[in-house]
């Protein structure tokens, strides 16, 4: 496991047909009202008319077809061809000639790396796809300098060239030359426990260890998973449930990967899907077109 997604080869298990991943041209509007306009993101670009550019799967559809979708069946397919998770606007030029099917070891966009690069991570998440290791190691050369993945939005007449990726200097107590999530962190969920970190045998953790930056230290004393600190159930309890609010056991049943958040695959997984608002889950989910139910 690499940051929640499977590790693994590409396998084309069923033959890829683009026309079993059809989407209906009415996701346009929706994707132009979810960015704030006619905007290319790869390029930032303001286009005049939806008629200049192309519908943009982030995850091309054949990429995740080969990264486990084949074996999912047509409905799935069709969910995935129109879920705006995956969609942005790119000129044709940009769509058909640059990226293409192209994975994240393959190609980036000028514009906008941060955000492309976690958003192909969310929908290889939503959808249980694997991810090939040449893509997971560039994505996590990116992501390393990433102050923010939110998507850039320039004013209309900027260049791309001239506002750059946001990026960030390694965290001061961490050595640059050490991945410790890569190391240590084995659920992917970008937090190491105690039970993590006895694992790898590097308990007690201290301050200055590259480790520690992504540890809770409760007491602040400079040392994690000390002897007598109590104990790695409550270490790894704080840690699994620092992205959620107000206690609820609905990541502990049903976040599989510990990333907190539920995915359809989870919550088919577990036997609760379609997830319905007044769900304990469903405030974990994504509801994109915010109807009150999730994976339907």
């Amino acid at each position: 496991m690499w940051r929640g997604i499977t590790v693994a080869a590409e396998n084309r298990c069923a033959p890829y047909d683009a026309d079993e991943y059809r989407y209906s041209p009415s996701v346009e509007p929706r994707i132009v009202e979810a960015q704030g306009g006619i905007y290319g993101p790869y390029t930032g670009t303001w286009f005049e008319s939806i008629r200049e550019t192309d519908i943009e799967h982030i995850v091309a559809r054949s990429e995740a077809h080969d990264s486990g979708l084949c074996a999912a069946g047509a409905a799935t397919w069709s969910e995935f061809a129109s879920d705006l998770l995956n969609l942005t606007l790119a000129s044709p030029s940009v769509n058909r000639h640059q990226k293409s099917a192209n994975d994240v070891a393959e190609w980036l966009p000028d514009l906008n790396q941060c955000w492309y690069v976690d958003r192909t991570l969310q929908v290889r998440r939503e959808y249980g796809l694997t991810i090939d290791r040449a893509e997971a190691d560039a994505a996590d050369t990116i992501l390393a300098g990433c102050q923010s993945t939110d998507m850039v939005v320039l004013a209309p007449g900027t260049s791309a060239t001239a506002t750059p990726t946001p990026t960030t200097a390694a965290t001061p107590t961490q050595s640059p030359d050490v991945d410790a999530l890569a190391l240590w962190d084995d659920n992917g969920n970008g937090r190491i426990t105690c039970a993590e970190a006895r694992t790898h045998g590097i308990a007690p953790v201290h301050r200055d260890h590259p480790a520690y930056p992504y540890m809770r230290d409760g007491d602040g004393d400079g040392i994690v998973c000390e002897a007598g600190g109590g104990g790695g159930s409550r270490q790894d309890t704080q840690t699994r449930q620092a992205p959620r609010s107000g206690g609820s056991t609905a990541l502990q049943q049903y976040d599989d990967n510990g990333n907190g958040r539920i995915t359809c695959a989870e919550a088919r997984r577990h036997g609760i899907a379609p997830v319905r608002r007044g769900h304990p889950a469903y405030r974990y989910m994504n509801d994109r077109d915010n109807d009150g139910i999730v994976c339907e």
